[in-house]
């Protein structure tokens, strides 16, 4: 099985603009992206897509492909679609790793395409990892996934999923009567995705759902065009980075591991 990896780095982020080009601990925040999809076993390519010259120069810089797309194409995900179909090489699996994910685990990456490559009828892959508080659970800012027969995904959704209720009372917020151990209940969506090149291509010709559209979640347009999405578990966290104030956050993990001092 031969799997491309796609790193959609654009450079005109309302809330962070140049955001792949932001140093995190010293290095371009895609340099880490694009090390870790480099180390992750199963993977074959690995192309950054951009609109913008800057990123082109330092992914050269750092020994990375890299390619220029359309910068009037709507999402990330559509940049990786023309990346595939850009190169002329064939691929089996395409993923597409979010530029602004530089604590992706290259663990994490080998598991998605390892559900790929054990289920061959999966249309699209992903992953999640567990929380560590339920004051996380709350935070919009973190998806969550409920998964259900061969840990293919229900649903995502910013808000905490699956609701707990009590016998006795009845209000959104679960954490006064949430017991220690039903935080395994809940799971953490990451930030990367796999699929077939088919199912890539029929999915950005999709219009927009309400769904998606209500929770600002690209995934939501595949479940509700019956496009079934399987989870791959993981230990390990990865922190998006959406704003200059992230970063600290992103260096701790990065230095929890050893990699960055």
């Amino acid at each position: 099985m031969r799997t491309l990896a796609v790193l959609p780095s654009r450079f005109a982020s309302t809330r962070f603009p140049g955001k792949p080009l932001a140093k995190i601990a010293g290095r371009p925040m895609v340099q880490w992206v694009w090390e870790a999809a480099r180390a992750a076993e199963g993977v074959d390519r690995v192309v950054v897509a951009t609109d913008d010259e800057g990123i082109w120069k330092a992914v050269h810089e750092f020994g990375g492909e890299v390619v220029i797309t359309d910068p009037s194409l709507p999402s990330g995900t559509d940049r990786v679609a023309a990346v595939v179909d850009m190169l002329e090489e064939p691929f089996d699996v395409v993923l597409n790793i979010q530029g602004d994910e530089p604590a992706m685990h290259p663990e994490t990456i080998a598991a998605v395409v390892k559900l790929m490559r054990d289920q061959p009828d999966l249309p699209m892959g992903t992953a999640a990892c567990p929380f560590s508080t339920a004051d996380e659970v709350f935070n919009p800012n973190a998806v969550k996934v409920v998964t259900g027969e061969g840990a293919r995904a229900l649903y995502f959704s910013r808000s905490p999923i699956p609701y707990l209720r009590s016998s006795t009372q009845f209000q959104l917020d679960f954490r006064p009567w949430m017991k220690p151990a039903q935080l395994a209940a809940f799971r953490r969506h990451l930030g990367l995705y796999a699929y077939r090149p088919e199912v890539l291509r029929a999915f950005t010709r999709l219009p927009p759902h309400p769904l998606e559209q209500l929770e600002s979640l690209e995934q939501l347009r595949a479940l509700a065009a019956g496009i079934a999405i399987g989870v791959a578990d993981t230990p390990h966290l990865s922190l998006g980075v959406d704003l200059p104030g992230d970063v600290k956050a992103v260096e701790a993990l990065l230095r929890e591991r050893g990699k960055a001092v």
